[in-house]
């Protein structure tokens, strides 16, 4: 009876992602578990820990899609990672000891708390928070946004560029400071919030983490009877559930943990089936509940097999399963109360599978010992001497105009300390700009497939009269694009005529993040009519070519990408986004299936001066401190295929 109330409130398990990681990094999943090396894309459940070795770091993704990193030699984890009855999902991130990051926001009834020895964090909106757990001394900087600080002796709004000190055992002060130090690691954990940022992927799943990986590890498809759906690249002779293992965990059973770069989401948010001429498919589900890997077992003496479960698919061990076929099996040998199960090292396959062994719903669990029970983890520094308290500033405060430098140890406490009174920063505004999409040189937008309808079924329809392409008996080609400079000259920034249409621009790129694509339609119209004249005007033209591309049509993504492209598009936006329209335009035109002329001139126009852009734009002089040589070059011969793709299929010769 002690249990029924927290079973009355407990929702849907919820399990962040242990996603991009180098170096030596080890997990603890419960107190009552050994601490076990890291594995991509393991499952982390509410009070897992993490720690890492000297030179090494880890991100960890959250199903809110947020991002909460740890640096070298350091020891934090998910000491609260819980979803109510009502649906709301209450998060508490620990720094125990070490650096850490965190990206992202809480959204509605959400409650979203960083800690560390003496310091609590409230996120509410967009941030980007850093903290560090010293021997005598935590720090806490607000990178980006504003957060909510509390100790024992205050609770104020930290602005950006502000870095605040406290020392947990004298909770009666803390430390302000005016300007925030950069570490090295600043680099790594911006390049990485670069990396996840506005995903293709977004527009066609529910949840909102594991989705870069998707982006760069396969294509969206539509088809006519599963709807979308994402499959892997190089996929000949692959199927699902070979490459990784299955690990038990006590409130899921036997959870699958891909060894696939992309194993999140196509593991636990959907199933697979092969289709028809496509092979392997995954289709995405609609909800947000975690599955542990969808598949029908197979249990013989020693050993045992799976398989996927198709989509819709209602199974029973009394049924043969959808897909059942020798080449959809993967076995492995089996013994009872093994923690983990794997494919790799089992060698062969039983002959007549169906003869020596049995359907059943699932495996059993391994011996589980009342001794767990009695396992704790030690006690981290105090967070909160005392407790938060919810008043205005009004004990001593100690300020400091520059950051504090990090300190050797037996420096740290010598630290200055004058005493000043200090005047908490103005309250956040109520809006926050969300900055128009840039290309960063991965392709940000799927294109349609071959063949796609010009009004695919769902497909947003804008009211917005769109600029028409006008036909002719041998269409001019638009005026050509120039190169852009390696260092455009700067620009007068671009501001909003007022609070309403910063609203409307918010509003839009809220839907299309959450990919409803209809109600984006709906907002860019309505910000169209409201303000004509905007500063972001090409700005808007460009989203309606990101919309239109996403729901799959592509004929009015070239209604809108002429408009963009008669234009000095080097003069219009940064020259990320001039490729970017070139890269929608070129892809677009070839996938309609019957172009006109117009229509085939317009994407060969495109496609050839994305080529003759390409090589300035990739020049190893620009390219990102954090992505490879070899990505770097990968992501050019990817655009240079899809021009090149496009000229021969609209009739022309590609080339340098």
């Amino acid at each position: 009876m002690a249990l029924l109330p927290a079973a009355l409130l407990a929702g849907p398990g919820r399990y962040a992602r242990l996603g991009d990681f180098d170096g030596q990094v080890e997990v603890q999943l419960s107190a009552a578990d050994a601490w076990m090396p890291a594995e991509r894309n393991l499952p982390l459940p509410e009070s897992a820990w993490i720690r890492t070795g000297p030179g090494s770091r880890v991100e960890i993704e959250l199903d809110t899609g947020g991002a909460w990193r740890l640096g070298p030699e350091s020891q934090g984890g998910l000491s609260d990672y819980a979803r109510l009855s009502t649906g709301q999902r209450v998060t508490l991130l620990v720094l125990d000891r070490g650096l850490a990051y965190f990206t992202g926001e809480s959204k509605g009834r959400d409650s979203l708390t960083l800690m560390a020895p003496g310091a609590q964090v409230g996120i509410s909106k967009p941030a980007r928070v850093r903290m560090e757990a010293q021997d005598l001394s935590s720090q806490v900087a607000v990178l980006q946004g504003v957060a909510r600080f509390s100790s024992a002796a205050a609770e104020i709004d930290l602005a950006q560029g502000q870095t605040t000190r406290v020392e947990p055992g004298n909770a009666s002060r803390f430390f302000l400071y005016r300007e925030v130090t950069p570490l090295d690691a600043d680099r790594w954990s911006a390049a990485r919030d670069k990396a996840l940022t506005t995903p293709v992927a977004a527009l066609h799943v529910v949840e909102r983490y594991g989705l870069a990986d998707l982006d760069a590890s396969g294509q969206w498809i539509q088809t006519e009877d599963l709807g979308v759906v994402w499959q892997p690249k190089n996929s000949e002779g692959w199927a699902p559930y070979r490459d990784g293992r299955w690990r038990w965990f006590n409130a899921l059973g036997y959870t699958w943990v891909s060894d696939e770069a992309w194993g999140w989401l196509p593991y636990h948010y959907g199933r697979w089936t092969r289709h028809g001429e496509l092979g392997w498919v995954w289709a995405p589900v609609s909800n947000s509940v975690f599955k542990p890997g969808e598949v029908f077992w197979m249990r013989g003496a020693r050993v045992v097999g799976w398989g996927p479960l198709a989509p819709g698919e209602e199974w029973s061990p009394a049924n043969m399963p959808a897909q059942y076929a020798g080449a959809n099996l993967t076995f492995a040998a089996f013994q009872p109360d093994a923690p983990v199960i794997d494919p790799a090292g089992f060698e062969g396959r039983p002959k007549e599978p169906l003869k020596v062994t049995a359907f059943t719903e699932g495996l059993p669990s391994p011996a589980f010992y009342a001794s767990r029970l009695d396992a704790v983890r030690p006690l981290v520094a105090p967070l909160l001497t005392g407790g938060g308290v919810r008043v205005a500033p009004d004990l001593p405060v100690v300020t400091q105009n520059t950051a504090p430098a990090r300190a050797a140890p037996e420096q740290r406490a010598a630290l200055p300390r004058p005493i000043v009174v200090v005047t908490p920063p103005p309250p956040p505004p109520d809006e926050v700009i969300v900055p128009v999409p840039e290309y960063v040189g991965a392709v940000i937008v799927t294109p349609p497939a071959q063949g796609a309808s010009r009004s695919a079924q769902g497909a947003p329809k804008s009211t917005q009269a769109a600029p028409a392409i006008v036909a002719a008996a041998k269409p001019p080609a638009p005026a050509p694009v120039p190169t852009p400079p390696v260092n455009p000259p700067r620009r007068q920034p671009k501001r909003p005529k007022d609070a309403g249409e910063e609203r409307a621009m918010n509003q839009f790129h809220r839907d299309f993040a959450q990919a409803n694509l209809a109600k984006s339609m709906d907002d860019l119209d309505e910000w169209v009519r409201r303000y004509p004249q905007s500063d972001f005007a090409d700005e808007r033209l460009y989203d309606y070519m990101q919309v239109h591309s996403a729901a799959a049509r592509p004929d009015k993504v070239l209604e809108y990408g002429a408009a963009l492209m008669a234009k000095n598009l080097a003069g219009v936006f940064e020259d990320q986004q001039t490729l970017g329209v070139l890269y929608l335009v070129t892809v677009n035109a070839a996938a309609i299936p019957r172009p006109d002329n117009p229509q085939r001139a317009l994407g060969k126009a495109a496609a050839q001066a994305m080529m003759e852009t390409l090589p300035v734009y990739f020049e190893e002089s620009r390219r990102p401190a954090a992505a490879s040589e070899a990505d770097w070059q990968k992501s050019r011969r990817r655009l240079e295929s899809a021009a090149r793709d496009t000229i021969k299929a609209l009739g022309g010769q590609g080339g340098m």
